[in-house]
């Protein structure tokens, strides 16, 4: 990877005028072992020290805040490097894309638990949605900037990897109960599991060519995010096609963990650059 100079607006006191090759950057394996331990352990209180009733709210409580403390820590990056188009507004799309997913959470507990009104579909699902297309705007904003021209097999990767995960789910949803394929549920869990796949892509053909580069190490942190927001919403989409889903089911680890690595990984990339 060649030397890059950042865009001359910028403050050369917070950001390096010539961005280097490589940044000494371990992993803190510390903090990632925490980050499982805290999810793991927070799953079993709830779920067998709480009661069922309390167990909701603080799932849905919970549920929330993550987001929002990706969102701040994200908006906080984003200022600290203003209008420069990979560090300022790449972050400023990433910390919208997690608030959007704080207002989806919102709405989502008010639809189930305050006004007991199936929140499954409902405009919850619309800011759900909206992450992923702000999170692509982020990973080719930060893509662009640092490969300036992405090899054939990487687009290749990219538009071939969410249709063989598409074909995967779709497979499974039709053959493990009685959804067809011309059902409203079916098409409205593809839609979602489509967008959530073609971001991972993306994001692995980030990590993969950035991993020794100046933000390798955060973008792996960030991609293992993804990737666990990924698993669990593909997972959750499969469970809303059978009403398998309920505040306290296991996929929320998959959740609460991306969100931590996450921000994990906007902390690490605020320490590097």
């Amino acid at each position: 990877m060649s030397e890059r100079k950042e865009e001359p607006e910028m403050d050369p006191n917070e950001v390096p005028e010539v961005v280097p090759e490589k940044i000494k950057s371990p992993f803190d394996y510390k903090a990632i072992i925490g980050i499982a331990i805290l999810v793991i352990s927070f799953h079993v209180i709830t779920n067998y020290f709480v009661d069922p009733d309390s167990s909701d709210l603080i799932v849905s409580i919970f549920s929330f805040i993550n987001p929002l403390i990706v969102a701040i820590i994200g908006f906080y990056v984003a200022s600290r490097y203003g209008k420069s188009q990979v560090f300022g507004k790449a972050n400023l799309a990433l910390a919208g894309g997690f608030l959007s997913i704080f207002l989806a959470e919102v709405t989502y507990m008010l639809y189930d638990i305050v006004y007991n009104i199936e929140p499954y579909p409902s405009i919850a699902d619309v800011f759900f949605f909206m992450l992923y297309p702000l999170l692509l705007v982020y990973l080719f904003l930060n893509i662009k900037f640092f490969i300036p021209k992405l090899s054939k097999k990487a687009k290749v990767w990219i538009a071939i990897m969410p249709l063989i995960v598409l074909l995967g789910y779709s497979i499974l949803s039709t053959t493990e109960g009685e959804i067809s394929i011309f059902e409203f549920d079916f098409y409205y869990g593809v839609i979602f599991v489509y967008i959530v796949t073609l971001t991972l892509a993306v994001a692995v053909v980030g990590a993969i060519n950035l991993k020794e580069g100046v933000i390798g190490k955060a973008w792996i942190v960030l991609v293992s995010g993804i990737l666990l927001l990924t698993m669990g919403d593909i997972w959750y989409y499969n469970l809303e096609l059978f009403e398998g889903y309920d505040l306290t089911h296991p996929v929320n680890m998959f959740w609460y963990a991306g969100y931590w690595g996450i921000t994990y990984a906007l902390i690490k990339h605020k320490k590097i650059i």
